[in-house]
């Protein structure tokens, strides 16, 4: 008996299946299963991709190299697979099933039942002089919906995954999420503001200088690397497009503040605001020139804004030790005296008085190489401690000119040490550095 009820069960919703989809189609004919883009979409060809929606709403997107933008109704970036998507979903639409639409009454009645007459979505692609056009209708059961070619007289019932992308599919998540994503080798300045304080840098022809907080040596690596960083910086999403206002937000005017300058010349910033809630370690921030409110979070937010040590020279002056002829020493306490290179040797002589001696060459690459090439464990933007000074060492080249003057500080208290080449940063250094500085230190005795 259960198997009866179950077979008329069945064939009642065969039966309701069949006559809901000739009620849809109308005159549907089948034949066998045709790619709907015959000659397809050129992907890599496309330049400009429209989107005209019910309600007037479009989107506009257009290619510049191998990046994309949305142009239309705002400007934001646009994730290059996502644009790419809409004509590789389309030229993959297959369908065994159509309709002729004719240019009479019943023809207009078909299209409006159909959804032609206000369609779900318009879309356009160009490319050199060429266009295509289609257009998506009303979606059916089954995961299928209807498209037609623009100027053709035939409505297709397709798969509804370009529908889905289109239709159902935020738009916000094409966006290109990356927030700086032009930071790298074409860079050529750095400004970042928090509050009153701020941090510049500039590209100049022997390398990166700060000139805020301090003009100082900057580390290329440690920005180079800081820059990679920043070009893989991304928000966690889209919030709000066109606010009213940015006050909500703490983006008018902003907590931080970070901007790039390229070589030629345009500049790209970012705007960090306040915590998206109580507690909360996320803020929101905003592209400068793009209206929509964006979603930070903590990662991105260092990677942002770094301590302004991260991008100071650790060493203890620009200048290579190769380069240096002598050096004169100047302890604080005891005798000035100077190392002089002679070929694979080093001279010592006081100041003042007549006579040399031959020094360790060890003893003297050791303290070029703390000078010229150790790197600081710590950098400290402070006002020279002069009553800590221990030493200053002026270097000379192989023809006696002046090159640096490095001035050597030890603590007393923790036993560290710090150089300072006239630029307000100490370089800090383990207590275990112990640079040679006192004629004892090369095994000559003071006369």
């Amino acid at each position: 008996m259960m198997g009866r009820v179950i077979a008329i069960w069945s064939l009642a919703l065969i039966s309701f299946f069949v006559w809901w989809m000739i009620r849809e189609a109308g005159n549907t004919s089948s034949g066998s299963t045709r790619v709907l883009l015959e000659s397809g979409v050129p992907q890599d060809q496309v330049e400009e991709i429209t989107l005209e929606y019910g309600g007037d709403r479009t989107l506009r997107f257009v290619r510049d190299g191998v990046s994309w933008r949305q142009v239309e109704p705002f400007s934001v970036g646009v994730d290059a697979f996502s644009a790419r998507q809409i004509a590789v979903v389309a030229s993959s639409l297959k369908s065994s099933d159509f309709v002729e639409i004719g240019d009479d009454q019943a023809g207009l009645e078909q299209a409006a039942r159909l959804g032609f007459d206000e369609p779900a979505v318009r879309v356009t692609w160009r490319w050199g002089d060429q266009s295509r056009v289609l257009v998506l209708g009303n979606r059916t059961l089954a995961g299928r919906g209807w498209a037609r070619l623009e100027g053709e007289k035939v409505a297709w019932l397709v798969e509804s995954s370009l529908h889905e992308r289109l239709i159902d599919m935020d738009s916000r998540l094409w966006r290109d999420r990356a927030l700086l994503s032009e930071a790298g080798v074409e860079t050529r300045g750095i400004e970042i503001t928090v509050g009153d304080a701020s941090v510049r840098l500039k590209s100049e022809l022997d390398g990166w200088r700060l000139t805020s907080p301090v003009t100082a040596r900057g580390d290329a690596a440690a920005i180079s690397e800081w820059l990679s960083e920043v070009s893989r910086a991304s928000t966690e999403g889209y919030l709000f497009d066109r606010p009213r206002s940015l006050d909500p937000f703490g983006l008018e005017p902003p907590v931080a503040v970070v901007r790039l300058t390229q070589r030629d010349g345009t500049t790209r910033c970012v705007l960090i605001g306040d915590p998206i809630g109580v507690g909360s370690t996320e803020r929101y921030g905003l592209v400068e020139g793009s209206p929509t409110i964006l979603r930070l979070n903590e990662d991105a937010q260092k990677s942002l804004v770094p301590s302004a040590a991260l991008f100071v020279d650790p060493t203890g002056t620009a200048v290579g030790r190769q380069d240096v002829g002598s050096l004169e020493v100047r302890p604080v306490e005891g005798a000035d005296f100077t190392l002089t290179r002679d070929f694979d040797r080093w001279i010592l002589e006081f100041d003042g008085k007549e006579g040399s001696v031959e020094v360790p060459r060890q003893a003297v690459e050791g303290l070029l190489g703390q000078l010229t090439s150790a790197r600081a464990s710590e950098i400290e933007f402070l006002e020279y401690p002069s009553e800590l000074e221990y030493a200053v060492v002026i270097l000379f080249d192989l023809d006696g000119l002046p090159l640096d003057t490095v001035r050597v500080i030890r603590d007393p208290n923790d036993g560290r040490w710090a150089l300072e080449n006239g630029d307000g940063v100490l370089r800090i250094f383990p207590p275990g550095m112990q640079p040679a500085l006192r004629p004892a230190d090369f095994g000559v005795l003071t006369p």
